[in-house]
């Protein structure tokens, strides 16, 4: 009977040490959620919207100094633009490359264009711009509306993808 009372003592002891584990490990989880939680910063999407617009003009001025370097910097490693009549370039170089060969195409072609209005995913890490844009060329203007996707890599925002199109309608020869 002493052999009986002792392996119940034994298992009541086992089973103090395994709850007071459970607890532990319990607290432990519940305490790691509520530091990543704590970890989160809210988003201020106001001034991730600011960030994107102000990454747009400086986009606009790099356009306009023909700094073709400088706009595919803004792109990421694996972001695409699309360009009318012509393949998909992806990533910076073939960006670029881009970017230079349309600059001696059309050497006279002066680009502008507005945002309409800017999107921020909640998380802080996808945003969304759309705009109207204006060309000229050698007397020749055009005007259209374009999309370009950002995200954020390693903190900074970066263009996934960019395109745009003429809204101009098309005048139909006699």
């Amino acid at each position: 009977m002493e052999y009986y009372i002792h392996h119940l003592n034994n298992l009541n002891q086992k089973q103090e040490v395994s709850m007071s584990r459970l607890i532990s490990i319990i607290v432990l989880v519940m305490l790691t959620a509520c530091a990543q939680q704590a970890g989160k910063q809210k988003v201020d999407l106001n001034a991730e919207e600011q960030a994107i617009r102000s990454i747009s003009m400086n986009w606009l001025e790099l356009q306009k100094n023909h700094d073709a370097a400088g706009c595919a910097a803004l792109f990421a490693d694996d972001g695409i633009s699309y360009s009318v009549n012509l393949e998909p370039a992806v990533g910076p170089a073939a960006i670029q490359e881009t970017f230079t060969k349309s600059r001696e195409k059309y050497p006279e072609l002066v680009v502008n264009w507005t945002t309409d209005r800017v999107e921020i995913a909640a998380s802080g890490d996808l945003a969304v711009e759309y705009g109207s844009f204006t060309t000229t060329d050698q007397g020749q203007e055009d005007h259209g509306k374009y999309v370009t996707v950002y995200r954020k890599v390693n903190g900074i925002w970066k263009v996934a993808a960019d395109i745009g199109t003429s809204t101009k309608p098309k005048e139909i020869s006699q």
